[in-house]
């Protein structure tokens, strides 16, 4: 047996469905009770009433005249009627219709409407105990006014004896269908509930890489949005888990190639003598140390760039164009030392977004670089601000070589590079760029410079 408590306190969908349909069926058997005792009390009402009924008639063939006077005679045949139940006392009062005459106790209560020539019934208290009573004027032969005025009262000890008795007799039925129809709602819910048991026991036996969907045909209609939402989620999960192994895949592939280059300069500089030829592969070992640093900082950002990694409460209102301002002078030295011209145009005014500070500086970072890194010596590249009414517009063009038009969409994917180029790189920057982009909700373009000549890349964002 479970106790009240565990049961109250318990979470289960079973225990949640009978709450809901026990508690009304509770309700409604209360409801039940005071309706059925009501329909016993009218039911002991009625047989009281006729009885009383009965009584005034018996004892109206009482009266007689007898030389002008009138006479009440009660033979034992009505008297063993007024007792025939031998519970209850019976108390009567027949009055003249002029008052000439009166047989009977005369404080017997009247009722509340007044004396009526139709029997009225109701409840009064008399002699210090309740009765149910009867008052009318009626007809009689006998008398020589021909109207009489009756009064009776009669005890409720069998009157209250049958109305409890008629509640008896139909509670334990009553009680007996809400049991019924409890073991009918528990067995009823367990068998609805046995799809979702089912579910339960496919999804336990399934392996962690089983992201299959779930059959919808033998599913309760109401089940099946939820199936479908739950189908969905795991489509998209797979397709995730795709995209996070081939990005392992493609993030290990590339790792290795800087990785192999340092151990292979590493072993062979250990059998160098020459101290140039040493102080050569140590330059290189540096430079493999860096593009292998660069490499594992672009993954960094690319994994925390992607959608689901950072909460999107983290987004808050922020100046646009003085982040690409502060952004911009930092990779002034860095131009400088590639004799770069590095400026920067617009900003004027604040351009208000709504967006991460941390990813939008990695994001505009890496379109410097990669404008820095492609544009030859003595080159130009410049960061551009734009703010309208419903949009802002961040822009950074060069006059390098460009990308062909067939190649603009690829050099988005990851570790894509494009052919020809002998620059180092590990194929992220853009990568990063369009990720950061889509987080935002902003457009990004990909188009040739004023005349063909160099790059110019355009992404546009929501204004605040």
């Amino acid at each position: 047996m479970i106790p009240l408590s565990c049961w109250l306190e318990a979470n289960t969908l079973r225990q949640k469905l009978l709450s809901w349909v026990m508690l009304p069926m509770a309700v409604l058997l209360l409801l039940n009770v005071a309706l059925i005792y009501q329909f016993g009390l009218d039911s002991a009402n009625r047989r009281h009433d006729r009885s009383l009924l009965d009584t005034s008639k018996v004892l109206l063939d009482q009266l007689r005249t007898n030389e002008g006077r009138v006479e009440f005679n009660l033979h034992d045949g009505a008297l063993s009627l007024l007792s025939a139940d031998h519970k209850d006392q019976v108390y009567y009062s027949l009055n003249g219709w002029q008052q000439e005459y009166r047989f009977g106790p005369a404080n017997l209560p009247l009722p509340p409407g007044g004396l009526r020539e139709e029997p009225v019934y109701y409840h009064a208290e008399y002699a210090g105990q309740p009765v149910r009573m009867m008052a009318a004027i009626m007809p009689v032969s006998n008398v020589a006014s021909g109207r009489v005025t009756v009064l009776l009262a009669k005890t409720l000890v069998l009157h209250d004896e049958r109305a409890a008795e008629w509640m008896w007799r139909m509670l334990p039925s009553q009680l007996l269908l809400v049991l019924l129809a409890g073991v009918a709602v528990w067995w009823g819910v367990g068998r609805g509930l046995r799809p979702l048991m089912q579910l339960r026991d496919e999804l336990t036996r399934r392996s962690s890489q089983d992201l299959s969907p779930l059959p919808e045909n033998e599913i309760a209609t109401e089940l099946r949005p939820l199936i479908r939402g739950f189908n969905e989620l795991m489509g998209r999960l797979d397709e995730s888990m795709a995209v996070q192994l081939r990005f392992v895949a493609d993030a290990a592939h590339q790792l290795r190639t800087p990785l192999a280059g340092l151990k292979a300069q590493a072993e062979l500089a250990q059998f160098l003598e020459d101290p140039s030829e040493i102080r050569h592969s140590l330059r290189q070992i540096g430079r493999g140390a860096d593009h292998a640093a660069h490499l594992a900082n672009q993954l960094l950002v690319l994994a925390r760039s992607e959608n689901g990694s950072q909460n999107k409460a983290r987004m808050s209102e922020l100046d646009l164009a003085l982040l690409a301002r502060n952004v911009t002078e930092n990779w002034v030295h860095k131009a400088i030392l590639n004799k770069i011209d590095l400026g920067f145009e617009g900003g004027a005014v604040p351009c208000r977004v709504v967006g991460n500070t941390l990813l939008l500086g990695e994001m505009l970072a890496n379109m410097i670089d990669n404008a820095l890194r492609y544009t030859q010596t003595g080159g130009q590249v410049t960061v551009r601000m734009a703010c309208h009414e419903t949009s802002v517009v961040l822009e950074v063009e060069d006059n390098g070589p460009g990308i062909p038009e067939g190649e603009r969409e690829h050099v988005f994917e990851r570790f894509y590079r494009v052919l020809g180029t002998n620059k180092d790189g590990c194929g992220l920057g853009l990568a990063i760029v369009r990720e950061i982009a889509d987080r935002h909700e902003a457009q990004i373009f990909l188009t040739s410079g004023p005349g063909g000549i160099g790059m110019l890349m355009r992404i546009t964002f929501h204004a605040v």
